[in-house]
Order: structure tokens, then sequence, then C-alpha cells
């Protein structure tokens, strides 16, 4: 009975162990499965995300290029009506005649207008309304801080504290004043028209100057240094006058031809003792031609210490360019 009762108890005690022990492998395989299962709906859920997010990105790219193509498309059409509304409204030129063709701009009122101050950029400059003419213009030495500078050309580093046309008319008469520290220059400009006279008349050109020498400059400023000269923009020449170091009351500085107005010529005219000087040059234009003056200038005080430009001229010169010294008094 005890050995039984212990063996029953064994027994027990094992069949409660295998018991447990088929519970367990129970156990464990019910917890695995549901393990497995969901490792499964995971990488299933990877899947189609991956899926999904390929999708969007071709979707993406596929709008992307549309819009890219809609945006090309508004701008090439708003373009072309800008460039549209650049274009002039009158294509064809106007079936008539220019206004300066008409005939009561022609005869006498054309010729009126030939000559004038016409120039610019430039303190006195004369010319005629031909693209290739004779054109004149005014030159002169001013000083400042005791040094000599050339004024021709109209620049703000001139330090001129009067300069412009103080009467013109448009035509034929105009009256300017400059002043250049303590020298005042007056030019007057006067066209005249009488049976003599070629095609636009006769021009004269006065110039007044007068010096308040101040104790700085007393020395430096007792003589005035005016350049006048003449250029042929068609590149003919130009003759010199036969007096031009003898000064009288009515002197021939230079002559010469145009086809507009045929033979012309240059005098000079003063009731005062003047010292001329002159050179020529030959060149195909004259926007340099303040250069060409103080070059020769320079070349000449070098040589001779004196300030006069050379009284020589280069072959065949088209410009022309007349020193006329004023010794100003005490």
């Amino acid at each position: 009975m005890t050995g039984s009762g212990r063996r029953s108890a064994r027994s027990r005690i094992k069949s409660s162990t295998d018991d447990d022990d088929d519970g367990g492998d129970d156990s464990i395989r019910r917890t695995r499965q549901p393990n497995l299962k969901s490792l499964r709906d995971r990488s299933k859920r990877r899947h189609s995300s991956i899926g999904i997010f390929n999708i969007d990105l071709k979707i993406m790219l596929g709008v992307s290029v549309f819009a890219l193509l809609i945006i090309f498309f508004l701008i090439q059409h708003l373009v072309k009506p800008a460039k549209e509304l650049q274009r002039p409204r009158v294509v064809t030129p106007f079936p008539g005649p220019k206004l300066m063709d008409l005939p009561q701009f022609q005869g006498e009122h054309k010729e009126s207008l030939y000559w004038g101050t016409y120039r610019p950029h430039v303190y006195l400059g004369i010319r005629a309304r031909t693209p290739r003419s004779l054109v004149s213009g005014l030159m002169w030495i001013g000083v400042k801080d005791g040094r000599y500078h050339m004024r021709h050309v109209c620049q703000d580093s001139d330090e001129l504290s009067t300069y412009g046309w103080t009467q013109h008319n448009g035509r034929d008469f105009g009256h300017q004043v400059l002043v250049d520290q303590d020298l005042k220059l007056g030019t007057s400009f006067l066209k005249s028209k009488s049976e003599d006279s070629g095609y636009g008349g006769d021009w004269a050109v006065r110039i007044d100057v007068q010096s308040e020498n101040s104790e700085q400059n007393e020395e430096i400023q007792r003589n005035g240094h005016l350049f006048f000269y003449l250029a042929n923009e068609d590149g003919g020449t130009l003759s010199l006058g036969g007096s031009t170091l003898d000064i009288s009351e009515n002197s021939l500085l230079a002559s010469g031809t145009l086809a507009d107005v045929g033979g012309w010529q240059l005098h000079l005219v003063s009731k005062d003792s003047l010292e001329v000087h002159y050179s020529g040059f030959r060149t195909p234009h004259i926007h340099n031609l303040s250069e060409l003056v103080q070059q020769n200038l320079a070349a000449q005080i070098r040589k001779f210490g004196q300030l006069q430009l050379s009284d020589s001229t280069e072959d065949f010169p088209n410009i022309l360019v007349f020193q006329v010294g004023i010794l100003f008094s005490s």
C-alpha cells in the first residue's frame, strides 16, 4: 500500500510534470504563432508602403513636368505681346515729303540758317548745317593756381564762374560772356547778307578780352593768349594768307573753297597792335585739336622758351590755328 502510494504519487508528479511540459509546449506554440503572423503583416505593410511610395514618386515627377510645361507656355504667351508692343506703330514711311524738304523751309529760310553756332561741347564753335563742313572755334590759355591751362572744350574741371549765351536769336546774332578766374571774355557772333556774299552770307566773330590783375597772378597775366582755328572736315587744303605775321588793320589770314559756298576768306581786323603766330596740321579728324596745339606749344617752350606756335605748317594742311597775343595794360 505504502509502495503503491509512493509510486502513484511519483507517477502523479511525473504526469503532472509531463502535463506541464505538454502545456508549456502548447503555450510556446501558442505564443509563437501570433509573432509569425505579425511579422508577415509587417512585411506586407512594408512592401505595400514601398509600392505606394514608388507610385507617388512617379506621379510627382509627372505632375512636375506637366507644371513646367504650363509655366513655359504661359511665359511664351505673355512675352510675345510685350515684344509686339515694342514694334513701331508705323512700319511703312509716311507717303509725303520730309518736313525739312517742304517748300516753306527752302530758299532764303534754309540759306539764312546755313551758318551758325551749331557746334556742341565747346565754348565757341561755328559750322554749317552740312555733314562735312568748314568749322571754326576759339581756345585760350587760362591761369589757375599760377599755372597755364588750355580752354577749349566745356568741362567742369575748368571751373569757369560764368559761361553761356546771354543773347541769341538762333539765326544771325548771339553774345556770350566767359569768366575764367581773372580773365573775362565777351564773344559775339554776327551774320549778314549782301550781293557779294556767298551762299549762307558772311559771318563775323568779335572777341573782347579784359583782365583783372591780382597780386598773385600779376606777373603771369600781363599777356593773354587766344587761339582761333579753322578746320575743313572734308579734308580740303586750307591756304595761308601772305600777311599772317604782318597784321595790319585788315589782314588776310586764310582762304579756300567749299562745294556749297565756293571761295571764302578769313580776315583779322584789329585796332590794336597784335602779335600773331600760326601752325598748320594735316589730320583726318579734329577731336584731338587741343592736344595738337599743346604739343606744338610745348615743343616751342623746350626749344626757345617762348609760349607761341611754331609759325610752320604741315604739307597740305586742313587745319590752321592762329595765336593772337594780347598785352594787357597795367
